[in-house]
């Protein structure tokens, strides 16, 4: 009877807790605007992954549903893409003895 009693304390738990950090409408703008922001620093040096767009419309479009859980997930991905595609353009232009900048490509 306890170890019930402990597991049925346990999952009440675990669902008060998801519900108590359902995400709202501002922190689904908020995690958009951050995925926009890594995203334009990815372009800025011309080195973005082809997925990240992708995943910000759907992040855009449950924003604009009222799923904001998904919305801050799919932008968070999307930010966390565009921080990779950063990183990664960084990693090739240095391998390779070159800059990227707005302009794109440049020999060093």
């Amino acid at each position: 009877m306890k170890p019930l009693l402990i597991s049925g304390l346990a999952c009440a738990a675990l669902l008060c807790s998801s519900a108590a950090f359902a995400a709202n409408a501002s922190e689904a703008q908020q995690a958009i605007g951050a995925a926009k922001a890594a995203m334009a620093k990815a372009a800025s040096i011309h080195y973005q992954w082809l997925a990240t767009p992708k995943l910000l419309q759907e992040a855009e479009a449950a924003e604009k549903a009222g799923k904001y859980d998904e919305a801050v997930s799919k932008a968070k991905n999307a930010e966390e893409l565009a921080n990779l595609s950063y990183a990664q353009g960084e990693e090739q232009a240095k391998k390779y003895g070159v800059t990227l900048g707005k302009d794109g490509i440049s020999l060093d």
